[in-house]
């Protein structure tokens, strides 16, 4: 399983108007609910909102991949949303949040599809250059081109 699997267009939002941690994760879960991905909505967010209770998901950069392990998630998905304003998500760098990778992954996935798909976009993300093109983009697919194939030069 890698992310051009499990992310597509629907899923990619730009302009989120969540102005917490909270309820941008609230907002993207409706986003997947909406599209078939999720069982239950609340037990999925209230799993993600306990991952971020241990440790925050905030990756520094203005980057956050919230995720989190729950029997509600139906089939394996990724939001990209860019937020309209910063978000405090208690990151590594101490900086907001306005990029954000949320992660639902099944139980038949998770053996090692939610670590891989974690490491794949972490290594993504080290790039200046795709972190650049994915901040200035309002292109759907482009977002999706650019986290699988990189930012190819022109």
């Amino acid at each position: 399983m890698e992310v051009k699997d499990i992310l597509t267009k629907e899923l990619v939002v730009f302009d989120l108007e969540a102005t917490t941690k909270e309820t941008a994760i609230e907002e993207m879960a409706e986003i997947l609910n909406a599209h078939g991905f999720l069982a239950d909505k609340t037990t999925y967010v209230q799993a993600v909102l306990e991952r971020e209770a241990h440790a925050t998901t905030g990756i520094g950069n203005n980057i956050a991949i919230p995720h989190g392990k729950s029997e509600s998630v139906t089939k394996s998905a990724i939001v990209f949303a860019r937020t309209k304003a910063l978000i405090e998500w208690e990151s590594l760098d101490d900086e907001p949040v306005n990029m954000i990778f949320l992660l639902a992954i099944t139980d038949s996935d998770k053996t090692d599809g939610h670590l891989k798909i974690l490491a794949e976009i972490a290594t993504k993300l080290m790039d200046d250059d795709i972190v650049a093109s994915l901040k200035n983009t309002r292109d759907q697919e482009e977002v999706i081109r650019i986290l699988n194939e990189g930012v190819v030069e022109v």
